[in-house]
């Protein structure tokens, strides 16, 4: 279990990474010093991909917990609800920039799902103890 716990935890930094990643890249494209290329549905891909594969994690790792420790904590069920939320909302703005083919609408609107989502994970990751 520590093994995936570890896993997770990494795969919680990636994501980070190429939220940065993904923020600077929308803001250029926006404001118009870099040029729309396939790399924005990249990173599109990469950051929703990323969460699906933590949330996963999450998910095994609150099976086992819950196993080992015979009950389940409340704070385990609101980290999962809230995070879970978050990568919909990251879905949902992937898909509707998908449709759009104004590039500077397509980077704003995957801007803001980058940005909402992060939002919601932070909160639920403040739920079971931070960054720590």
């Amino acid at each position: 279990m520590e093994f995936i716990v570890g896993l997770h935890s990494l795969v919680r930094w990636l994501v980070v990474i190429m939220a940065v990643v993904s923020v600077v890249r929308y803001a250029l494209v926006m404001a118009g010093k870099a040029q729309p290329s396939g790399m924005d549905r990249g990173l599109t891909s990469g950051y929703t991909g990323l969460l699906d594969v933590n949330v996963l994690l999450g998910l095994i790792i609150i099976v086992g917990l819950s196993i080992s420790a015979g009950q389940v904590l409340m704070v385990w069920i609101e980290h999962m609800t809230t995070n879970i939320i978050g990568v919909v909302v990251a879905h949902f703005f992937a898909q509707r920039a998908k449709k759009i083919e104004d590039p500077k609408l397509k980077a704003r609107t995957n801007l803001l799902g980058v940005v909402i989502s992060m939002l919601i994970i932070v909160v639920g990751v403040m739920l079971v103890g931070g960054w720590s």
